[in-house]
């Protein structure tokens, strides 16, 4: 049996008397005065954010009284930098590169001559993992997976093959995601981008997986381990609306919303909170959470809680 499993919040404002605003400008490269494609813009305190378009453009529609309220920018291998809302619009926002990337990931000679597979679906219950912000703004979901103790000095991420649910009800639809291997931070959690290389992959249409060879970028795995994580991208061709019937109170009965969502929708296991080789989290406006956070009694996954899963290939 399959699940479908949209981790999503529903947001319900009053806006009848609210006037809004379109924000629109520009995020580029300090140094090649490029746009930076598919940098993230997320509010600090507000479940709302889009992402740029493949030039660096952005655009996006705000309650007038919340101009002030202040947009995080950021993008992998670059500085975030912090705005006022209100600021942004027109704006032409430069981010400065980082330079504190670990170039000691590849210091080790690759030989090859040793191959470990990793398959986090092995006897697990499949679900299908849409948006955890739901649609509100671009999320990440992460999980993490230790060195592999029967290797020597050199332990190389080799590949990484990311599946898609293709389950009843998901329209088929091409789409652009971002992959980033993480470290582990000091409290445990998903930490700094182990490679400053953005990866943006595409799914085609009718596409299963997408597998990413990582030999050319020779990543030698840390001994605390590393997450993988995968980010959705807030750009109008991943865009798909889903309607929603919330029942608002007893009184009132029930109410139907058009809300948008984001593709893709990965494919991903159920775990329950006391399987300790499962460490999965979120990303929220507030930082990585863990998955066990989330309240699952009512819906598909009756307590139980939805994991994102990758086949690894490690090699020496």
């Amino acid at each position: 049996m399959f699940k479908t499993c949209f981790c999503a919040f529903l947001f319900v404002m009053s806006s009848l008397n609210a006037q809004e605003l379109t924000i629109a400008g520009s995020i580029y490269d300090s140094e090649t005065k490029k746009g930076i494609p598919f940098a993230s813009l997320v509010f600090e305190t507000i479940k709302k954010g889009t992402s740029t378009d493949e030039e660096g453009n952005f655009r996006f529609v705000l309650d007038a009284k919340l101009k002030g309220e202040f947009v995080k920018l950021s993008c992998v291998g670059y500085e975030p930098v912090l705005m006022r809302a209100g600021t942004l619009d027109g704006a032409h926002v430069y981010l400065e590169q980082k330079t504190d990337e670990l170039a000691e990931v590849q210091v080790y000679q690759m030989l090859q001559e040793r191959r470990e597979r990793v398959n986090s679906f092995r006897g697990k219950q499949i679900v299908g993992l849409g948006n955890f912000s739901g649609g509100a703004y671009p999320s990440a979901l992460a999980r993490y997976y230790e060195r592999p103790d029967d290797f020597d000095a050199g332990c190389f991420l080799s590949a990484i093959e990311i599946q898609f649910y293709n389950g009843f009800g998901i329209r088929p639809m091409p789409a652009k995601f971002r992959l980033r291997i993480l470290s582990v931070a000091a409290d445990g959690k998903p930490g700094t981008d182990l490679l400053g290389t953005d990866f943006i992959l595409h799914k085609d249409e009718s596409a299963r997986k997408v597998k990413l060879d990582l030999k050319p970028y020779k990543l030698n795995i840390p001994q605390e381990g590393f997450f993988v994580a995968v980010e959705h991208l807030f750009i109008e061709e991943n865009k798909f609306t889903e309607r929603l019937t919330v029942r608002l109170n007893d009184s009132s009965g029930l109410r139907s919303y058009n809300v948008d969502r984001y593709a893709p929708v990965f494919k991903g296991v159920e775990t329950a909170t006391n399987d300790q080789e499962v460490r999965c989290y979120y990303q929220s406006i507030s930082g990585w959470k863990p998955i066990d956070l989330l309240n699952t009694a009512g819906s598909a996954l009756k307590g139980k809680f939805p994991a994102p899963a990758f086949k690894l290939v490690f090699t020496d």
